[in-house]
C-alpha cells in the first residue's frame, strides 16, 4: 500500500516506509482465512479480503497491514508527537473486487497470524476492532487510502499502531500486492507528511444532532483532519456562555450536552479550543424534547430509499420545506437506503450529510438500516459507515427499554413511543433477541401512540413485492402480530420505490396477502372525506393500524401493482409529514412539485361528548361542539369527537346523543 500526498511547503518533512526500499524492513502484512483456519499466510505475495472464500460457502477471508518501527528519533523514523499533515496508504489490486471497511487493529498480531489464533477468539470479534478509518476500494490498479488520523493517533502513542484491519464488505473478493511481493514499487507503501504547520480544521460534515431527549442532545461533526473539540451553547447566538470540550484528537467528533430544560430552543457554535468552524448565529439551534407526559403539537419528517444524488431527492427535501415554512420538523425519520450504492463513507457524506445539513443542524435525525447501507456495515458487530454516522441509544438512553445495540431501539417524544427496528441484517425469527425485546419494550411503554419504522414494509407492490420476498414476509408475519397486540398505531417503511397507504387494518399476516377481515375502517381517513380513523383511547390491541411506504425519496420509482391493503398508491417522489397532537395523529405525503396527493386522520376518542379531550364532558365542550356543528371549528380530534354516532360526519343527529353525555 502506497501513500501519497499533496508536495508541501519545503518546512515540512515527508518519509516514505516501503518493504527493503531504502533501508527500510518493517512493513506485516497477512490475511485470515476462515476456511483454512490453522493456516499462516504472511509469506504470501499477496492478500485479499473476502466474504464468501471458496465461492458459496459464506466465510470470510481478512487482511491486515502494519508499518513497525516508523516512530523514534532515529534516521528515517518520524518523531514522537510528530504533527501529522498528511498520511495516505497506497495499494496495487491485482484481482479486482468490492470494497472493504477498514479499522485500526485493537490487538497485537504477528505476520503469521491465522484465523483460530487473531485475539481472543477465532476470527476478527467486534471488541477487536479500533476506529474506523474508511472503505478500501477493490478497483483494479493502484488505490489509496486516507490513514491520517491513525497515524496522528499513534504519533502519541506508538504502541496503539497495531496496523490496520480489512473487512470484506461484499461477497466480491479482493487480492492485491503484499510486502513478499517481487516488484517492490507496487508493496505496500506509506508515506507520511509532517510538522508542516498542517491545513487548518475545516468541515467535511456539518453539524447534526443525535439522541435528542427532554434533557439532553448529542451534536455531531466531522472535520478533515485530526482536532481537539468544543461546543459552546446557551439561549442566544450572542449568550453561548456554557461550554464542553474535548482533548481527544479526532475527526470525528461527538459531544454530548446534558442537564438541558425541556422544550426549550438553545443555540450552539462548534470547533476547536482554537476557533470557531460554525455557528453562534440563528441556523444553529436544537429544540430539546417536550417532556413524555405532556401533549403538544409537533411534526416527523418522514423519509425514505433518498440517497441517490439525484435532483429528485433535491426537488423533495425543498417542498417539504415550502410546504412547511416557519414550522419544522421537530424529528427526522428516515426509513433507510440514505446512501447509495453500497453506503459507503464517502456516500453518507454527499448524499446524506451533504443535501440536509441545513436541516440535520436543528433537527435530531432518527434512522434505521437500509440494504444499501447493509452492503458496507454490519449489524451485529455493529461496525462499518451506518455504524459510525450514528450515534443510537443501546441503554434506553432517549425512552424505552435498553436494546443493547445500535441495530434496534426505541425513543420517548411527547405522548409518542417510537420504536426501530433492523429488517435486513438482524435476526427477524420468532424468539430472537429482538423480537423479545420488542415484546417487553411495547409492553412497558405508557405512551399514548405507538409508531413503529424499519426499512422492509410487510405490505407493498411498488418496485418490491412483499408476498415474494422474505424480509418483507418475516416482519409482516413474525413483527406485526407482536405489534399490534400492543395497539400499535402507524408503521412507517420504504424500500419499495413508490408511496402507498393503508385502510385502518388488522391481523393481515396471510401470506400472500388478502384483505377480507382485515380491514377495520375502508373509508379514506380523513376527516375532510369519509371521517377520520378512529380508535380507543390508550393502547389497545387489534383496533387496526395505518401502515406507509415512503420509499419514494428520491431513487427510481416503479410499481408492480396494487396492493389490497393500500387505499392509495401513487409513483411520484415525495415525502411525509407525521403530526401528532394530543388524541389525534394525521399524515400528509408531500409530492416532489408540492402538492399533497394523500392525508389521513387517527383520533383516539375518549367519554362521548368530550370534545377537547381532557377527560371529562363540560361546558367547555358545549361551545367546541357548537362551534363544530358550525363548521367554525375543523380540528380533527374535535370533529371526529362530535360525531358522537360514529356516522361519518357531526350533524344535528350528534345533539341528543351529546346532551345525553353531558347530562352524564
Amino acid at each position: 500500500m502506497y501513500i501519497i500526498c499533496t508536495v508541501p511547503p519545503a518546512a515540512a518533512d515527508t518519509l516514505v516506509f516501503r518493504e527493503n526500499a531504502a533501508g527500510y524492513t518493517g512493513t506485516q502484512d497477512s490475511f485470515l482465512q476462515q476456511s483454512a483456519p490453522a493456516s499462516g499466510h504472511g509469506s504470501l505475495d499477496r492478500a485479499e479480503w473476502d466474504s464468501d472464500d471458496p465461492p458459496g460457502s459464506g466465510q470470510d477471508n481478512v487482511a491486515l497491514v502494519r508499518f513497525d518501527n516508523i516512530f523514534g528519533g532515529g534516521a528515517n523514523q518520524i518523531p514522537l508527537g510528530a504533527q501529522i499533515t498528511s498520511a495516505t496508504l497506497t495499494y496495487d489490486v491485482i484481482n479486482e473486487g468490492g470494497v472493504a471497511n477498514v479499522y485500526e487493529a485493537a490487538v497485537a498480531w504477528s505476520e503469521s497470524v491465522t484465523w483460530n489464533g487473531f485475539g481472543g477468539s477465532p476470527g476478527v470479534q467486534a471488541g477487536e476492532l479500533g476506529a474506523f478509518v474508511g472503505n478500501a476500494s477493490g478497483t483494479l490498479g493502484t488505490r489509496t487510502l486516507n490513514v491520517t488520523a491513525s497515524l496522528a493517533v499513534w504519533s502519541e502513542d506508538p504502541a496503539l499502531n497495531r496496523g490496520w484491519i480489512f473487512l470484506p464488505a461484499s461477497t466480491d473478493g479482493c487480492e492485491f500486492r503484499s510486502s513478499e511481493n517481487a516488484t517492490t514499487s507496487l508493496r505496500p507503501t506509506l508515506t507520511v507528511v509532517f510538522n508542516e504547520g498542517g491545513p487548518a480544521p475545516s468541515l467535511v460534515r456539518h453539524a447534526y444532532l443525535q439522541q435528542g431527549t427532554s434533557d439532553s442532545v448529542i451534536i455531531v461533526w466531522r472535520t478533515n483532519i485530526p482536532c481537539d473539540s468544543r461546543v459552546r451553547f446557551g439561549p442566544a447566538p450572542d449568550q453561548l456562555t456554557q461550554e464542553i470540550t474535548s482533548s481527544s484528537s479526532v475527526t470525528d467528533h461527538v459531544v454530548t450536552l446534558d442537564d438541558l430544560a425541556p422544550a426549550t430552543r438553545y443555540y450552539y457554535e462548534i470547533g476547536t479550543t482554537a476557533a470557531v468552524l460554525a455557528g453562534g448565529d440563528t441556523n444553529h439551534y436544537f429544540d430539546t424534547a417536550p417532556p413524555t407526559d405532556t401533549t403538544p403539537r409537533f411534526t416527523a419528517w418522514v423519509v425514505g430509499d433518498s440517497g441517490a444524488g439525484s435532483s429528485a431527492q433535491t426537488a423533495v427535501r425543498d417542498a417539504m420545506l415550502a410546504h412547511v415554512g416557519p414550522d419544522l420538523p421537530s424529528i427526522y425519520i428516515h426509513v433507510g437506503d440514505m446512501a447509495y450504492n453500497s453506503g459507503a463513507d464517502s456516500e453518507f457524506t454527499n448524499r446524506f450529510f451533504l443535501p440536509y445539513q441545513d436541516i440535520l443542524r436543528h433537527t435530531v435525525c432518527w434512522p434505521v438500516i437500509g440494504n444499501h447501507e447493509g452492503q458496507t456495515s454490519d449489524s451485529a458487530s455493529q461496525t462499518g459507515p451506518y455504524y459510525q454516522a450514528y450515534v443510537l441509544p443501546t441503554a434506553g438512553e432517549a425512552g424505552g427499554l435498553p436494546s443493547g445495540t445500535e441495530a434496534y431501539y426505541s425513543f420517548d417524544f411527547a405522548n409518542v413511543h417510537f420504536v426501530a427496528l433492523d429488517s435486513y441484517e438482524t435476526d427477524r425469527s420468532p424468539g430472537s433477541p429482538m423480537l423479545t425485546w420488542l415484546d417487553a419494550d411495547l409492553a412497558d411503554t405508557a405512551a399514548d401512540w405507538i409508531v413503529a419504522f424499519w426499512h422492509h414494509p410487510p405490505y407493498s407492490k411498488g418496485s418490491h413485492d412483499s408476498d415474494t420476498e422474505v424480509e418483507l414476509i418475516d416482519m409482516r408475519e413474525n413483527v406485526l402480530p407482536i405489534l399490534e397486540a400492543a395497539g400499535v398505531d402507524l408503521v412507517l417503511a420504504g424500500h419499495s420505490h413508490i408511496y402507498e397507504r393503508s385502510y385502518l387494518v388488522d391481523s393481515a399476516y396471510d401470506t400472500p396477502t388478502t384483505a377480507a377481515g382485515h380491514v377495520v375502517d375502508s373509508g379514506d381517513g380523513r376527516t375532510s372525506g369519509d371521517g377520520a380513523y378512529t380508535k380507543s383511547a390508550g393502547l389497545n390491541a387489534h383496533e387496526g393500524c395505518v401502515y406507509v411506504v415512503a420509499g419514494h425519496g428520491g431513487a427510481g420509482l416503479s410499481q408492480e401493482g396494487t396492493h389490497p391493503l393500500m387505499y392509495f398508491t401513487e409513483l411520484e417522489h415525495g415525502s411525509c409529514i407525521l403530526t401528532v397532537e394530543g388524541n389525534a395523529l394525521s399524515l400528509r405525503n408531500i409530492r416532489h412539485d408540492g402538492v399533497v396527493s394523500d392525508w389521513f386522520d387517527l383520533i383516539k376518542l375518549g367519554l362521548p361528548g368530550d370534545i377537547d379531550g381532557d377527560g371529562d364532558a363540560d361546558a367547555t365542550d358545549v361551545a367546541l361542539f357548537v362551534d363544530v356543528l358550525l363548521g367554525l371549528d375543523a380540528a380533527p380530534s374535535h370533529v371526529a369527537a362530535a360525531d358522537i354516532n360514529q356516522s361519518g360526519a357531526p350533524d344535528g343527529d350528534d345533539v341528543q346523543p351529546f346532551v345525553t353525555a353531558l347530562a352524564g
